[in-house]
């Protein structure tokens, strides 16, 4: 028993090395940029206007080692450090949401009308994996899914120049006008994992660096189904640009 456990353990200690000698991996650096939105995929009739929109600081940086299929087609997986965020602004009419009232501190739920702004930071270790196609020399392309971890969540904004009515369509109107506002944090309420597919391409600009586009499409809701602040389910959408660099075999 003791025998097996040592092979075990030598194997466990070697395979990183044996798959680094081997000629069917490659083994490549990652360093881009997140650009996107966490959003419902189809606008909600109670987004009348989107007024303005702006990225966080959201890079995507990490290791990605590809198996040699044949001569066109490979896959393979790698883990990142993934950024995600953004800040908008939007015109909202009967928009269902729960929020604080800035004087007194109230926490509110019911429907408002008027202006919403939104600052998202999402922060997550990505695993991707995907099947690939070498369409020639350059140019490849892949298609897979990926699966992250939220190990930090920030969804804040606020609400004003408008009003809210509480706790229905037709409750109590509670106005903000001039620089009242009411303000909301839903952070703690993100799912702590994130599941969705991956659509990409890269261009080999030589034998060591290339340039990748990469759309990450979340399938998995942010936010549980207990979750009451919002009417309609929201997605992490975001599309990534930067390079790669290929490892030395040594």
């Amino acid at each position: 028993m003791k025998t097996i456990k040592y092979r075990f353990l030598i194997l466990i200690i070697t395979l990183p090395a044996l798959l680094w000698a081997e000629d069917r991996y490659e083994h490549k650096l990652v360093a881009g940029y997140n650009l996107g939105a966490t959003a419902p995929s189809n606008i909600p009739e109670e987004i009348r206007k989107i007024e303005g929109w702006w990225p966080q600081f959201t890079p995507r940086l990490g290791y990605n080692a590809t198996y040699k299929i044949n001569n066109n087609w490979f896959a393979g997986s790698g883990i990142m450090l993934d950024y995600k965020g953004m800040g908008t602004r939007v015109r909202a009419k009967y928009i269902h949401t729960r929020v604080r009232l800035e004087k007194g501190g109230e926490e509110l739920e019911g429907y408002f009308v008027g202006k919403n702004e939104t600052r998202v930071k999402l922060a997550y270790v990505t695993v991707p994996f995907f099947v690939g196609y070498n369409i020639n020399r350059n140019w490849s392309i892949r298609a897979g899914g990926y699966a992250s971890y939220a190990f930090s969540t920030s969804f804040k904004g606020s609400v004003y120049d408008g009003y809210l009515r509480t706790p229905t369509p037709t409750g109590k109107k509670i106005e903000f006008t001039g620089d009242d506002e009411a303000t909301f944090d839903f952070g703690d309420d993100i799912r702590t994992f994130d599941f969705g597919f991956n659509l990409g391409a890269e261009y080999r600009v030589n034998e060591r660096f290339g340039i990748f586009g990469n759309l990450d499409w979340g399938i998995r809701p942010i936010f549980p189904k207990k979750f009451r602040a919002m009417d309609f389910n929201m997605y992490n959408i975001y599309f990534s640009v930067g390079l790669t660099y290929q490892l030395q075999k040594t």
